[in-house]
């Protein structure tokens, strides 16, 4: 537990950092420098790549994490395990790259018309999509040695900082629309390439092609696994960017309704923090817990799990909800329309957290057929959902979609996970944290208004930390979280 608290840790005091430049990004710059329609296009542009890079790797981020205890050996350059999960996501990352550019004037229809800025600059989705598929594998590779630092570093800290500065340099010198759209996806290859040269320079880089060995029974269990945890990963990847996608299709002027659907999803994403910064250590120790089937272990990861994220993204939640008057008060006019959506999205967020790592050990288990099966009834659903509702509610049953289709599988998983293994980490406390996020929510609702939206937020906060953090002390809800504070405390002392 040394390695995922330490580890844990400063991957969430990154992530804040990365959360704090995206909202600078995000909430503050993008929307006052950017016409609404250009600023959904770049959101456009980063969904459709994720996706399309989530299905070009095939299921190998994860496969690499699940079966990298059977390749471990530094001096053989760990079997070879690097330079053929990177062969067949360069394959993967051509042919979605192709299939972009083939059906390129098919898409632009689809996201406005034949002319509009789709059709003009949506080519430059090419390079985010080699950039991505390279991200997702050097990440998995760097995190299954116990590298899962700099993979944080370079997406949430690199790569918000460089986007940071090209839109103060777009304030400056007003680049052309095509050149911001290049420079906006070099971004993107810059952070990668960072993750790869950190690679090499720390003598980990090597591919080991002589190297590989893959028996037969071993490349079947690979094969078999990489195409069932291809549904569980794309589901993850679903999150936002189908919603997204779906927005800018069908619904008119539907860049702008990204660019108000994006900043809520963006300013919601912040909850799921504490997940992002478990996950990143946690999946090879899970992993290999799984080789030695020592399921106490993973029990008590699991139990672990549930109080520290919904302790962390309830308060995270309550703060949003309480500053959510002075988010709008900053953005451009428009922006208000995703209040709503905000909102839900925040909840929906908070839902997932309150499972744990859930997901996570359903991916390195043996029960992975089940994790894909449920990935894509996720898809399956959110997509369906997101059709009915976005025609009845319009941008605000995305949002809706999101949480009905969401709140269904993790629930589902859990079930699974009691009736398959027994594990059930939720308990009092679990119920206690719930209750307490509930009626903190109502007494934020009821403080009467100041007509000033920062002093609103402050009050709000103010009011949220003084009863949130001791009844969580209190009741012992995240006791992980106050030992890691006291660490803290006694090295700040000394």
């Amino acid at each position: 537990m040394g390695i995922i608290a330490r580890q844990a840790t400063l991957n969430a005091a990154l992530a804040y950092v990365g959360i704090a430049l995206g909202f600078v990004n995000v909430v503050l710059l993008y929307p006052k420098i950017l016409p609404a329609d250009q600023f959904g296009l770049t959101r456009l542009l980063v969904s459709i790549a994720a996706i399309a890079a989530q299905f070009a790797q095939l299921g190998m981020d994860n496969t690499v994490i699940r079966y990298f205890p059977y390749f471990r050996d530094q001096e053989r350059a760990h079997n070879g395990l690097l330079g053929l999960v990177l062969g067949i996501g360069t394959a993967g990352a051509l042919t979605a790259m192709f299939v972009l550019w083939a059906f390129h004037q098919r898409f632009a229809l689809w996201f406005g018309t034949s002319d509009g800025l789709y059709a003009s600059y949506g080519l430059v989705v090419l390079p985010l999509v080699l950039s991505e598929v390279y991200f997702f594998l050097f990440r998995s590779y760097s995190r299954s040695i116990h590298r899962s630092i700099v993979p944080t570093f370079t997406r949430e800290f690199l790569l918000r900082g460089l986007q940071m500065l090209l839109i103060v340099a777009q304030a400056r010198w007003h680049f052309e629309l095509r050149t911001f759209m290049l420079l906006y996806s070099l971004t993107f290859l810059i952070s990668t390439g960072a993750l790869i040269l950190d690679l090499w320079r720390s003598g980990t880089l090597k591919f080991g092609f002589r190297e590989l060995r893959l028996p037969k029974r071993l490349s079947r269990s690979m094969s078999r696994y990489a195409l069932f945890t291809f549904g569980s990963g794309l589901a993850m990847i679903t999150l936002g960017n189908i919603d997204q996608l779906m927005v800018g299709v069908m619904i008119k002027d539907g860049l702008d309704k990204v660019a108000y659907y994006a900043v809520a999803f963006y300013i919601a994403s912040i909850i799921l923090i504490p997940a992002r910064a478990l996950v990143l250590p946690t999946m090879p120790i899970l992993a290999e817990a799984w080789k030695r089937r020592d399921r106490a272990l993973i029990a008590t990861i699991y139990d672990r799990s549930v109080g520290v994220q919904l302790a962390i993204g309830g308060y995270l939640f309550l703060c949003m909800f309480a500053s959510m008057d002075l988010i709008f008060f900053l953005l451009r006019p428009g922006y208000e329309q995703a209040h709503d959506c905000l909102l839900i999205l925040g909840l929906n967020n908070v839902l997932i957290l309150s499972t744990g790592l859930s997901g996570g050990i359903l991916a390195t288990s043996r029960s992975y057929l089940f994790d894909a099966m449920t990935g894509v009834i996720l898809v399956i659903l959110n997509v369906t959902l997101d059709y009915m509702l976005i025609l009845w509610l319009g941008m605000v049953g995305a949002a809706w979609s999101s949480l009905f289709s969401f709140g269904t599988i993790v629930i589902w998983r859990v079930l699974f996970l009691k009736k398959r293994f027994g594990f059930w980490p939720f308990d009092r406390t679990t119920w206690s944290a719930w209750l307490l996020i509930g009626v903190v929510s109502m007494l934020v609702w009821l403080l009467p208004s100041s007509g000033h939206p920062l002093l609103d937020a402050g009050i709000g906060v103010a009011l949220i930390s003084a009863l949130f953090w001791p009844t969580i002390h209190y009741l012992r809800i995240a006791p992980d979280l106050s030992a890691q504070l006291r660490l803290l405390i006694q090295r700040f002392r000394s």
